[in-house]
């Protein structure tokens, strides 16, 4: 029997699959959850009935803001997605015929613009490794119905907020994220060394987006079963182990190196530094300026992951992207104002979106989608968001690129939550360590 009450508890018919049950919803971010004007098209795939007519009636109240429909089979999915796709599909992994991780290659391949979630029972490391690159999201059975729920609420409020599609499609189909050559060839060698460890692995992904994002999206897989949210590289690493890592990076292309020549006038050396060095300033503000440790960590993650939209747009849109590069540059306008000009969105964005869609925690995805407008989140006090953007903006402020694009502090903001004077005090302190290190 399901109840339609929510905190009420719904259970599957005893079918030797796992099921649901149902409890109170966890906080979504508002930001991350507004419904779209027209209907999300959402569909669920399982070869059990008994799971999918459970999916039908917990789904029910949300009839009016998602087109739901149902598949028993890998086959019927495809034949549904390619009469129209949809913006979602959520399948099992274990099923007669074409099986989850067969189906959502197939997905990606023809509608790369569809996020893939599997929501499965049994699983062992190596039927998650053959959909590390496929899936966006991993959730298992059993699972809370408002749970799922809230997951599509906020993959798709995300993705209704990046309106240009050719994004949409290039971001969706992204299995990782190109890295800095060296970096690359680091953790390569740290990876295939009997010796790794999980220090050395972590030393070197935190400093990379690309690293950082994919070790992030790992450890907050459902599948590991951790009970918290991951919000730092050194605690995924440390939770993941260097076996599991090791396991992952030789079966599948985790990590890739950026190739110079594709995107002409983007350094991603400079990317690299300018990200580290961001992190690293937002963890200090955190932890001797504003005595929060724990929420340094959170800082430091969101600082080197901040201009990641940066590298899609440059390993994706490569010769567009280098136009624009050239524009901001010739014209010394803020990049983000000439990506929205001729994208119709900025990197802010751009990252926010694949990370939300990868299941980063909503802290870091609201950090880095609004770290040139923390305003936007509405908090009237220094936020994630906040302390980003002020790191950002001192980095910018110390000149050691002399080619960069300007980004200048939001002096409406620092006004808006009283920090005109603390922001003066940071830059002249920050200013003076770095010509003492110079």
């Amino acid at each position: 029997m399901i109840s339609s009450a929510a905190n009420d508890c719904c259970e599957l018919p005893s079918t030797g699959k796992a099921g649901f049950t149902c409890h109170t919803a966890s906080t979504v971010s508002p930001a991350m959850t507004q419904p779209p004007a027209a209907k999300t098209r959402i569909l669920f795939v399982d070869d059990e009935a008994s799971m999918l007519r459970v999916l039908k009636m917990g789904m029910r109240p949300m009839a009016n803001e998602w087109d739901l429909q149902f598949a028993e089979s890998g086959e019927e999915a495809l034949a549904f997605c390619d009469q129209q796709p949809f913006d979602v599909v959520v399948t099992d992994m274990r099923m007669g015929g074409m099986n989850g991780a067969q189906l959502l290659n197939q997905v990606m391949r023809r509608h790369p613009q569809t996020v893939r979630i599997v929501l499965s029972g049994y699983a062992d490391l190596s039927e998650v490794v053959s959909c590390v690159g496929l899936t966006h999201q991993f959730l298992t059975k059993p699972c809370s119905l408002e749970d799922l729920k809230n997951c599509l609420k906020r993959v798709t409020g995300i993705k209704h907020q990046l309106g240009h599609e050719k994004l949409r499609e290039l971001t969706g189909g992204l299995v990782n994220l190109p890295s800095l050559p060296k970096l690359y060839l680091e953790i390569a060698d740290a990876l295939q060394s009997p010796l790794a460890s999980t220090e050395r692995i972590a030393e070197i992904a935190s400093k990379d987006p690309a690293l950082s994002a994919k070790l992030l999206q790992l450890s907050n897989s459902a599948f590991f079963g951790f009970s918290r949210r991951v919000f730092s590289v050194a605690e995924a690493v440390q939770l993941l182990g260097s076996g599991v890592i090791q396991s992952l990076a030789l079966t599948v292309p985790l990590f890739s190196a950026f190739d110079p020549q594709k995107c002409p006038g983007f350094q991603l050396e400079e990317i690299w530094e300018h990200s580290a060095a961001t992190g690293a300033l937002a963890c200090r503000i955190y932890s001797h300026h504003l005595d929060d440790s724990h929420l340094a960590e959170q800082a430091f993650a969101a600082g080197v992951l901040h201009d990641i939209g940066k590298l899609i747009l440059a390993d994706k849109l490569s010769g567009q992207y280098a136009d624009i590069l050239a524009e901001a540059h010739a014209t010394r306008r803020p990049l983000r104002e000439v990506e929205r000009q001729h994208l119709g969105t900025s990197h802010a964005e751009v990252g926010a979106y694949l990370l939300a869609l990868w299941g980063l925690p909503v802290p870091l995805v609201e950090a880095v989608a609004c770290h040139h407008h923390p305003r936007r989140c509405g908090n009237p006090s220094l936020c994630l968001s906040g302390v980003i953007h002020i790191a950002d903006a001192l980095q910018h402020s110390l000149g050691t690129q002399p080619d960069a694009i300007p980004s200048p502090v939001d002096v409406d903001y620092l006004k808006f939550i009283g920090m005109e004077a603390d922001y003066e005090i940071w830059r002249h302190e920050h200013l003076q360590k770095f010509h003492e290190s110079v």
